[in-house]
């Protein structure tokens, strides 16, 4: 599903997220920022417009955020690539047809990227705040929220039905039910609740 782009206040040049090792996410994002150079801003919406049409068809791409900071530098183009797992974005960045079309940008613009795969993949980009995610102890602290209350549903719920079952599968059970939650439930609600907290406005 593509996000539209949002208008707020971003982190000028490359913003670098440090790959946090999760056994719960394979989830890819690569943070693409670019300043568009001096009367070039048309060509380069022209070549963005085909680099969607492009994307959008490759495998395993999940969608796209892009922030248009004003005030500090209105040229700048903040982009978030989703892909569902690593395979599927390097299947991408080796494109013949991203060489292309990043071969073009350079007209336009100059940028800098950076891979993020794992916790922070959970905490989706509110269209009101920042690219950058937010500090660890608060993704820990959102995310421990999180597992506490499906794990302690989940017994309540299947204790009675499961308990007699062997240990392997009822651990197996409770960790594919856990993992689903927390990705598809859990905490992207968790993280509307606590944006506010999460992603503050810049000072």
């Amino acid at each position: 599903m593509m996000n539209r782009p949002s208008s707020k206040t971003g982190k000028k040049g490359a913003i670098a997220n440090a790959a946090m090792n999760n056994v719960n996410s394979s989830e890819v994002t690569i943070v693409v920022s670019r300043h568009i150079k001096p009367s070039r801003e048309k060509e380069y919406n022209e070549w963005f417009r085909r680099l969607l049409d492009t994307i959008k068809k490759y495998p395993g791409y999940r969608g796209m955020n892009v922030v248009m900071p004003k005030g500090i530098d209105p040229d700048s183009r903040i982009i978030i690539y989703r892909f569902a797992d690593a395979r599927s974005a390097d299947n991408w960045e080796n494109s013949y047809e991203r060489k292309q079309l990043i071969s073009e940008v350079k007209n336009y613009s100059e940028q800098a990227y950076g891979k993020a795969t794992g916790l922070e993949t959970w905490f989706e980009l509110p269209n009101t705040h920042l690219v950058i995610a937010p500090p660890r102890w608060k993704m820990v602290a959102v995310t421990f929220i999180a597992a506490s209350l499906t794990s302690f549903i989940s017994h309540i719920i299947l204790g009675p039905y499961i308990g007699g079952w062997p240990l392997a599968l009822t651990t197996m059970a409770y960790t594919i039910i856990l993992v689903l939650t927390l990705t598809y439930l859990a905490m992207p609600n968790l993280t509307k609740a606590f944006r506010i907290w999460l992603y503050p406005e810049p000072k």
